[in-house]
């Protein structure tokens, strides 16, 4: 197959956010079977981007300084470097992770009369994400905080309806919402998860040194989170673990601490909060004894989970953080309702139970080996992509 992934706001290597992070392993995934094509805002583009895919970059539209990469359909250089692609690739199938885009692939497509397969990777619910995250930026004036995710609204209910041919879901629960939203037809939405790279376990002299990079002594039990610091969601999760969790373990864990980092977070010390600012290699979490995703909001999987599961970290975290992965209570996590006293007592279970958090850890990663291995969340796209290609009647050409 000769397939074209279109991203929206995130490019192709160094991941820094979950939605990227997926765009990226999945796009590896595939360009191991099929010639991949990435079409991404030039702001975006690395010189390592080349070494994953073929990738050519389009220039968004801006006004008053802001990059409006939702307004695509309108884009003129954006159609324009489309339709050359669609044409001089040959292409079989889109793979677009936005609604935004959607018309123009469809129009294209018909113009050209190719029998192209549009695919909705959907990272979440957009119209639901945006009203979560957007509406409350204080760095976006009123008016764009309420044209925005009404626009983007219409934009995917018009797109689930008529311009997408299947919808990808990263969940159960978001495929539900978006059948009872856009009356979806059978048939025509699957679920393909988001996943990890399981990473070798590492030795004991490369776990102590991380810690001592860390700042932590060999008694000490680090309990980690990270995250993209401007995603309101984690920035909740972040103001929590400061004011909420951290503080109910200070005066009487004086051996915990509570590491946090990831993408904008600024470096700080604090009472028994820490903070690493980026981390550039996320295997540095091996360094840590439990992880926490207290996280209240928020759509699709994610994908720190996945790493930590990876890692074989015990987890604490709410329904909401662990949402669309099929992990059982105190098997592969501790998973509570909110963050409340049942949370700091599933911390406290682990802070005193160093067996517990062994077969706990243990138990996630055996999970994320056999279900969540990005190998065979590529496998399940491709095959989905080579029935829905077939039946489309679009020209076949695999490399395998």
């Amino acid at each position: 197959m000769n397939i074209l992934a279109i991203p929206t706001t995130v490019g192709l290597s160094k991941p820094q956010s979950g939605g990227q992070n997926r765009f990226c392993n999945l796009v590896k995934c595939q360009a191991a079977n099929n010639r991949i094509v990435v079409l991404e805002p030039d702001h975006l583009h690395a010189e390592s981007d080349d070494d994953v895919a073929r990738v050519y970059t389009y220039r968004d539209i801006e006004a008053l300084r802001r990059k409006l990469s939702i307004f695509r359909d309108i884009n003129p250089d954006f159609i324009r470097k489309t339709a050359r692609i669609i044409r001089d690739e040959e292409i079989d199938l889109v793979q677009i992770t936005h609604p935004s885009g959607a018309m123009v692939a469809r129009m294209l497509g018909l113009l050209t009369r190719r029998k192209i397969t549009i695919v909705y990777d959907a990272h979440n619910v957009e119209s639901e994400f945006i009203q979560q995250t957007f509406a409350n930026r204080g760095h976006h004036s009123p008016l764009e905080r309420k044209l925005i995710p009404a626009y983007t609204n219409l934009l995917e209910r018009v797109s689930c309806k008529y311009l997408f041919d299947h919808i990808t879901a990263v969940s159960e629960n978001d495929a539900d919402t978006f059948r009872r939203k856009y009356r979806i037809k059978d048939g025509t939405i699957s679920v393909i998860s988001s996943g990890c790279s399981i990473r070798p376990q590492i030795s004991d002299e490369a776990r102590n040194k991380i810690r001592e990079e860390m700042g932590l002594s060999p008694g000490d039990i680090a309990v980690f989170f990270h995250g993209l610091y401007g995603h309101p969601p984690n920035r909740e999760a972040f103001d929590l673990i400061q004011t909420y969790i951290a503080p109910h373990f200070a005066d009487t864990d004086p051996n915990v601490s509570f590491v946090v980092g990831g993408t904008q977070v600024p470096e700080f010390e604090e009472a028994n909060v820490r903070s690493l600012g980026f981390i550039a290699d996320i295997q540095n979490i091996a360094g840590a004894d439990i992880a926490i995703v207290p996280l209240r909001s928020g759509g699709g999987t994610k994908l720190k989970i996945f790493d930590y599961m990876s890692a074989g970290l015990p987890i604490v975290t709410t329904k909401k953080g662990i949402e669309g992965i099929d992990a059982e209570h105190y098997e592969h996590a501790i998973i509570v309702d909110d963050i409340d006293e049942e949370f700091i007592a599933g911390i406290r279970y682990l802070i005193e139970n160093k067996d517990e958090r062994k077969r706990i850890g243990d138990n996630a990663r055996a999970l994320a080996e056999a279900k969540y291995d990005w190998r065979i969340i590529g496998g399940k796209l491709e095959d989905l992509y080579r029935t829905l290609v077939s039946k489309s009647g679009a020209r076949h050409t695999g490399f395998a």
